[in-house]
């Protein structure tokens, strides 16, 4: 009598349950999207433990880190045909992925399950994001007052609110109809490292008293801080228009482009004719609360016509862009942080090239390109252009340019760019 014949190894082996370390399972699922891990989050119970740890959101934050988002913001007509202002909840702010911006560069419409909707209709404005958090500011008219809050859209978390600021005079110069920055507040959302807390610096240009007043909330005890002697005069938007200009932030820490030796005006008639040697970089350590001055590139030496340098933050490190002769974009990267002398030119695009259509305008003061990414391979550079609703992608590698093709009116100089977090302590 015959015997069966036995199973193999192979096939016994193929039918076994399959055990990863523990190692592993934290390293596949710190890949996975915030989406995603919520819902893991229901798999187990160790999985659960894995996911609310502490390390494991920061290990997840560092690989989000590698694929960036843009927030863009649908450029909707505010005023309704009856002449009465829209809600702000009617205002869509898309979240989109950069590598598909870039790899694909789709022609589509934005599609409304994308729609960041935030629960707080009166935070009418993000003024930054940081580690996937957002900082929403909002406006009261009666009283004259605002505030600030932070907010995780992903996992729906929204902070209490933060900095209330009651206003000293009327504040509709600050926030017109359009919900509007004002020309001489700026704000910046950060993560001071030395510290491990979120904090929010204001900076008001005070035309009554002639200087600057620099104020930072902590977070974490929601308590105004003043830091005095800015030393110099800060660009303000009536100069350079939006974007570019309310400063950008480093390794602790934030910079702004000034003007030296100027009075503050609230007239655009007192910044003409600025000098290029007047410029400098002031660099304020949120650590030691301290200010140091940097001096622009030297190959800076001459004033443009056009809209004014700006500052910006490519590959992690402060970059200068200006404008050369109305021909050319110069952008200089800061190889050393806080030495002058390390300033090395990074790109020189022609207007040619990016098909600006400069040369057709009368008016060219109205003209501005931002950086806004450079991509991880250094090939592609995207770039906002004040006078056009599509940005700009421009290929180091073949020297082309093309326009995005989203099908929709973005405000590109207000794009946040962000990473997909976990936090959720706010």
């Amino acid at each position: 009598m015959s015997t069966p014949p036995a199973q193999s190894h192979a096939r016994l082996d193929a039918e076994s349950p399959v055990s990863l370390s523990y190692d592993l399972i934290v390293e596949i699922l710190s890949f996975s999207n915030v989406k995603s891990l919520m819902r893991m989050r229901c798999v187990c119970k160790s999985w659960r433990s894995i996911i609310s740890d502490p390390k494991f959101i920061k290990l997840h934050l560092k690989q989000s880190a590698r694929n960036p988002y843009l927030t863009l913001s649908r450029n909707i007509d505010n005023i309704a045909d009856n002449g009465i202002p829209r809600p702000f909840d009617e205002k869509k702010v898309i979240s989109f992925p950069m590598r598909r911006l870039i790899l694909e560069n789709p022609s589509i419409l934005l599609p409304d399950n994308l729609r960041i909707e935030c629960q707080d209709k009166e935070c009418k404005y993000a003024i930054g994001s940081c580690n996937r958090l957002f900082c929403l500011i909002g406006y009261s008219y009666y009283p004259e007052e605002f505030w600030f809050r932070l907010w995780n859209p992903v996992i729906h978390t929204m902070s209490k609110k933060l900095g209330h600021f009651a206003a000293t005079k009327n504040l509709r110069h600050i926030f017109g109809p359009y919900i509007s920055i004002h020309t001489y507040y700026k704000f910046a959302f950060v993560y001071d490292n030395s510290s491990e807390t979120y904090k929010l610096v204001m900076l008001m240009l005070d035309v009554v008293e002639n200087k600057t007043h620099v104020r930072v909330l902590n977070v974490t005890d929601n308590v105004w801080k003043t830091i005095s002697n800015f030393p110099a005069v800060p660009l303000p938007n009536i100069y350079t228009g939006q974007g570019g200009s309310d400063g950008v932030y480093l390794n602790g820490r934030l910079n702004w482009l000034a003007i030296q030796d100027r009075p503050v005006s609230d007239d655009v008639d007192g910044w003409e004719n600025i000098k290029a040697n007047e410029f400098v970089v002031v660099s304020l350590d949120l650590g030691t609360k301290s200010y140091t001055q940097l001096m622009p590139p030297c190959g800076f030496d001459e004033m443009s016509s056009v809209k004014p340098p700006s500052l910006c933050i490519l590959k992690d490190s402060l970059c200068f862009s200006h404008d050369v002769r109305r021909t050319e974009l110069v952008i200089w990267q800061m190889k050393i942080i806080g030495v002058d002398e390390s300033w090395t030119q990074l790109l020189k695009i022609s207007y040619q090239i990016l098909r600006t259509r400069y040369h057709a305008f009368d008016d060219l003061e109205n003209c501005q390109l931002l950086p806004l990414h450079l991509s991880d391979h250094n090939d592609t550079l995207i770039l906002a252009n004040n006078q056009e609703q599509r940005a700009i992608l421009y290929n180091l590698r073949n020297n082309t340019a093309k326009r995005t093709r989203i099908i929709h009116e973005i405000e590109w100089f207000f794009v946040k760019v962000y990473v997909e977090s976990l936090v959720s302590d706010i």
